[in-house]
């Protein structure tokens, strides 16, 4: 074991020991107490990884039957039971149809030749083309599908020195524009519908079109001001026409599409068209669309995907990771706990124009995703205070709720959550270059969301 993996679990075990000797006079119950330790064991040990992330997130299911956070082991797998895990399933079934047939490489290409062959160009048009893959698709199965993408790009540098220099924009700016792309639609990420679970819990629905209008805007504006403060610090170094264009043909992309990528395409179509439809149509339910898309991906006689290959392109480590994050979170309202974080963050009353109030949530998120970098975790537990913080200042949920949502999924400040952490493996760069490009793109979009979320809001008719 690494040191920092020694030290994990040290210090996991010791926060499990330590919240035994913490006092319930902090204005927690001892459930309450023992379920923020439990959390807190719980990331420490994701961000150190003493044991494999997938184990460490089903440990926690035991975890908080025996340190009492919940009575039952059925309370404790309570976040399993959600629609949400469905369509991280189905989402990865989608991505990996997508990446068998030449449509992302396809999709690339188009952009490379409408933005022209300059490097910095080509960043352009590779967080694009991810940023929209990724709003329909997970966030981690884009960013998987891209890095070969990239590393094959990569191999165009003859110099070390070069590559080395140009591997860093691209490899931090590929995660940054899938996490910036997952906020354009509720199907981008997992965390959307978390959020809009918390909305409907309070009588507000939020349509698919209307998450649109809100989020697409957000999301262009942060993508072009990530590409430029991508590029003008790390500085990706030219190649030259002649190198791009062997590049392409390298991809080996066929003139025209064969069967299998028009039916892909045509499926991608028709489950977009049907999730826009959910806006008037209840019942097509975004889950239950990307269900039946997943399921003919594997007609007889067709099979895009086969089960097989299926399953070993899920990644476990995330649908494991959602499911307990939800669970504690179920616990963490139940408990008092995020109540508790509320109060200590927030005053009874508010007095600031909604654009300071929604800025103040802005920073707030994104200073919790330091010591919390897990998005889901952050969700659950501020998701059922801020709807009671809305009812107690008279405001529409929506206010809270949507910054909330769109903060927690830009989780790259450091590269430890998963969407970054596939493309800090392939040794590009180091942790603390992240920050140099990822605090700033924060500020963007922490001005993008206060500005535009109250008057979208207005807009539509939440406010």
């Amino acid at each position: 074991m690494r040191r920092t993996q020694i030290a994990g679990a040290i210090l996991a075990c010791a926060v499990l020991v330590g919240m035994f000797f913490v006092p319930e006079s902090i204005g927690l119950g001892r459930e309450g107490i023992n379920t923020l330790g439990v959390l807190i064991a719980i990331i420490i040990a994701l961000v150190t990884e003493p044991l494999p992330l997938g184990i460490v997130c089903m440990l926690g299911v035991p975890m908080m039957v025996v340190f009492g956070t919940v009575p039952n082991i059925g309370q404790a797998l309570s976040g399993y039971t959600n629609h949400i895990l469905f369509f991280v399933l189905v989402s990865f079934g989608i991505s990996e149809a997508i990446a068998k047939v030449p449509l992302s490489k396809r999709l690339l290409v188009l952009l490379i030749k409408l933005f022209g062959t300059k490097t910095k160009n080509i960043l352009l048009a590779l967080m694009l083309c991810a940023a929209v893959l990724s709003s329909i698709m997970s966030n981690v199965a884009t960013t998987a599908v891209f890095v070969t993408v990239v590393l094959s790009f990569l191999n165009v540098y003859e110099d070390k020195e070069t590559r080395s220099r140009s591997g860093k924009a691209f490899m931090i700016g590929l995660p940054i524009a899938s996490m910036i792309g997952g906020m354009m639609t509720p199907a981008g990420s997992p965390l959307n519908m978390l959020g809009m679970d918390f909305l409907i819990e309070s009588g507000t629905r939020i349509s698919f079109v209307q998450w649109m209008c809100i989020g697409i805007p957000i999301a262009l504006i942060s993508l072009f001001a990530a590409w430029q403060l991508i590029s003008f610090v790390f500085k990706p170094a030219e190649i030259g026409d002649d190198k791009v264009k062997a590049y392409i043909t390298s991809l080996n992309i066929p003139k025209k599409f064969d069967f299998h990528e028009k039916y892909v395409s045509v499926i991608i179509l028709c489950t977009f068209t049907l999730w826009v439809l959910s806006s008037w149509i209840p019942a097509l339910n975004i889950t239950v669309v990307g269900t039946i898309a997943f399921a003919f991906l594997f007609l007889p006689g067709i099979e895009v995907l086969n089960w097989k290959d299926y399953t070993r392109t899920v990644s476990w480590a995330s649908f494991f990771l959602i499911g307990t994050m939800m669970s504690l979170g179920n616990a963490l309202k139940v408990n008092g706990v995020s109540e508790w974080l509320v109060d200590l963050l927030f005053s009874s009353q508010i007095d600031l124009p909604l654009v300071l109030l929604v800025a103040v949530i802005c920073l707030i998120v994104f200073l919790l995703l330091i010591p919390i970098p897990i998005g889901p975790a952050l969700i659950s537990m501020l998701g059922g205070s801020f709807l009671s913080m809305a009812g107690a200042w008279g405001i529409s949920p929506t206010l809270l709720i949507m910054p909330l949502t769109i903060c927690a999924s830009c989780c790259f400040l450091l590269p430890l959550d998963t969407v970054p952490l596939l493309t800090y493996a392939t040794g590009y760069y180091k942790m603390g270059e992240v920050p140099k490009v990822s605090i700033p793109i924060q500020i963007v979009i922490t001005l993008c969301v206060s500005i535009w979320v109250p008057v979208a809001l207005g807009f539509l008719g939440f406010l």
